[in-house]
Formats: C-alpha cells, structure tokens, sequence
C-alpha cells in the first residue's frame, strides 16, 4: 500500500475557501433576515377604522376603545 502524497497547502486554501463561502451565505441569509424584521409592521403601524370612528387607530387604541365599551356594558348592567 502506498501513501498518496497529501498536498496540506493545496488542502488548506480548499478548507479556507469552503468557510468563505459559509461565511458569505450565512451574510447574506443574515442581510434578507434584518430586512424582514425591519418591515414587520409594529403596533403604532397597524391601523383599523372601527364602526362609529371618524379616524383610524392604531392598536392601542383599539384596545383601549374596547376595553372602555367593556367597562360601560359591565356599569350598564350593574345599574
């Protein structure tokens, strides 16, 4: 049995090239992700015209408006 000779310079620029390019994907992969979150809409951004409202609320609001219904039916019933 013979021994091939292994060329570990040859072998060790393939290596560091391989981890480049791992290096490269997982950035860019990184790069879309950052842009997705950017673009999620928080709270502030998702507005809704309930039934009744001259203007649009964002969802604070919203739930403010129903919780403030809520509080006047459970008043309104107590009466």
């Amino acid at each position: 049995m013979t021994n091939p000779k292994i060329d570990r310079w040859a072998d060790n620029a393939e290596a560091h090239q391989i981890i480049n390019e791992c290096l490269v994907s997982l950035a860019e992969r990184l790069k879309k992700l950052e842009e997705y979150v950017i673009n999620i809409p928080t709270p502030d951004k998702i507005l809704y015209k309930p039934s009744g409202e001259e203007e649009y609320l964002n969802l604070k609001e919203n739930y403010d408006l129903i919780y403030k219904s809520i509080e006047e039916l459970r008043n309104g019933m107590q009466d």
